[in-house]
């Protein structure tokens, strides 16, 4: 029972179990748990266990998003540590790219604006709570997804996107960070 990058379903697990706060009935937690047991479900040779294995998602997952409100396809792409932060109207699009570390708050949607093709989400990134990325764009790697933002660009690695419609602010521009911030309230 190994992934892709050579650990196991086990240990990856483990992982998200830590990263959920060691919760055992914490909806998020669940959440990841169903989509990485579907995910390698879908992935079995014989037909008949295969079968056996994707109603027990299936049935799993309705429990999730009955009592979670968190929909994540087994078909989806998500790489290490996702982390869901709140429970609460989380939709991820079954064609959607999800890199590692990504955290994502309640209320998120990333899917598709009526066109083909779903986002690309790099490592790293923060979505916050309300956010909608939609289309097939790419989210770069350590980028930051405000609060309540629509995002249909690209958006940079390392870059900030504020707004409806989704304005991009480079990290650099914003008064230094929190460096600057600790600077200007020492010097003030």
């Amino acid at each position: 029972m190994s992934n892709i990058a050579g650990r196991t379903i086990f240990a990856r697990l483990r992982s998200e179990y830590r990263l959920h706060g060691r919760r055992l009935f914490y909806p998020p937690f669940w959440a990841v748990v169903n989509y990485r047991f579907g995910h390698w479900a879908q992935g079995i040779n014989f037909k008949l266990l295969r079968w056996l294995l994707l109603k027990i998602h299936r049935v799993n997952e309705f429990v999730v998003v009955v009592t979670g409100c968190i929909d994540l396809h087994r078909e989806a792409t998500i790489g290490e540590d996702l982390h869901l932060l709140h429970t609460g109207n989380i939709h991820i699009h079954p064609r959607a790219v999800l890199g590692d570390r990504v955290g994502i708050l309640h209320d998120v949607t990333i899917g598709t604006n009526m066109a083909p093709g779903a986002p690309t989400i790099g490592d790293d990134v923060f979505i916050g709570a309300g956010a909608k990325v939609l289309g097939k764009i790419t989210i770069g790697n350590g980028a930051i997804i405000a609060a309540n933002s629509l995002v249909t660009t690209n958006v940079p690695a390392g870059a900030t996107a504020v707004g409806v419609p989704a304005r991009i602010i480079r990290r650099q521009s914003l008064a230094g960070g929190t460096k600057g911030c600790r600077a200007r309230k020492q010097g003030e």
